[in-house]
C-alpha cells in the first residue's frame, strides 16, 4: 500500500508544479484520481478534507 500513496503524492506533486494547485486538483477530480485529489489537499496545506 505505501507503493501506492508514493504514486499518489509523486503524481500529485507533479501535476501542482507543472499546472499549478487549482488546475492540478481540476485535472485529478475530472479523471477521478481520487488519491491524488487527496494529495493535492495535503500539499495545499488543507487538513481533513474527505472525498465523496
Amino acid at each position: 500500500m505505501t507503493g501506492i500513496v508514493e504514486h499518489y503524492q509523486g503524481l500529485a506533486q507533479n501535476l501542482i508544479e507543472n499546472l499549478g494547485y487549482d488546475q492540478a486538483l481540476q485535472v485529478a477530480e475530472q479523471y477521478a484520481w481520487y488519491g491524488v485529489v487527496e494529495e493535492i489537499h495535503r500539499l495545499g496545506g488543507e487538513q481533513g478534507h474527505t472525498v465523496h
